[in-house]
């Protein structure tokens, strides 16, 4: 409720991982500086387009379905008049008196030291810039990422960034900029695996035979079709598919 009052908002958040293994706590969280206005999503459908000699059109073949991308535009401010981002170790949360802070900093009035030189966006630029970007040399690729803002959540990798500078001191050093970025999801190979295995009859699938299963059952939920039972006891040199032992480990073999 006071939050409330205040006009205390969740900032989004970056999460920066060494490896795919989003178990684990991340390296560091990324609060940014201000919530992003907009971010467009993309979705991206690969066919094959071969197409024969002399022909006017082609068969469109589905290749893949490619992760989803999506782009956010991330404002840097070093004037003083919004609150700084921050950057903390691990899996980083913003306390109340974080978020208080940012408020009270935000109500300060605007008053200008005239001998003060306003500090330039590039320190920050760059520590973001290196999360996101920099190569690491342990790992030998670049940082996983997770996105995180309200009910949006994203695993992913960075595939571009554009800094545009747009204020500028008098010796020419920017105070003012926007990083657009561009994530594309990525899937741990072990996850996707399995929910190939899950989903496509094209693939071998391995289940235990556990109490009241039927092999005829398992068969039609996995090819969609329980006539591939015959199939499935020859694979696994089942005599009698009537009197399989509990725990044994079937093969479902793919369907050519």
């Amino acid at each position: 409720m006071i939050q409330a009052a205040l006009g205390i908002i969740d900032k989004m958040r970056i999460e920066v991982f060494e490896t795919n293994d989003y178990e684990k706590d991340p390296k560091k969280t990324i609060f940014v500086q201000l919530n992003p206005e907009k971010y467009t999503m993309k979705h991206n459908v690969v066919f094959n387009e071969s197409q024969p000699m002399g022909a006017t059109g082609n068969d469109l073949k589905f290749n893949k379905i490619e992760g989803e991308e999506v782009t956010f535009e991330f404002l840097f401010d070093s004037s003083g008049v919004i609150p700084p981002g921050k950057i903390k170790d691990g899996k980083g949360k913003m306390s109340f008196l974080d978020k208080a802070g940012d408020v009270f900093d935000a109500l300060k009035p605007a008053i200008v030291n005239p001998f003060d030189e306003v500090k330039s966006v590039e320190e920050d630029l760059e520590a973001f810039k290196n999360l996101l970007l920099g190569y690491n040399g342990k790992t030998h690729h670049t940082a996983y990422l997770q996105l995180l803002w309200g009910g949006y959540s994203l695993q992913c990798r960075l595939k571009n960034m554009e800094i545009e500078y747009y204020l500028f001191r008098k010796d020419g050093k920017p105070i003012r900029a926007k990083a657009k970025c561009t994530f594309k999801g990525t899937v741990a190979y072990k996850i996707m695996v399995a929910e190939q295995k899950k989903s496509s009859p094209d693939l071998t699938h391995e289940r235990k035979f556990e109490m009241n299963d039927k092999l005829t059952l398992i068969s039609e939920n996995i090819y969609e079709n329980p006539n591939y039972y015959i199939d499935v006891a020859q694979s696994n040199a089942i005599l009698s598919f009537r009197n399989i032992r509990f725990g044994t480990n079937l093969i479902f073999p793919p369907i050519k």
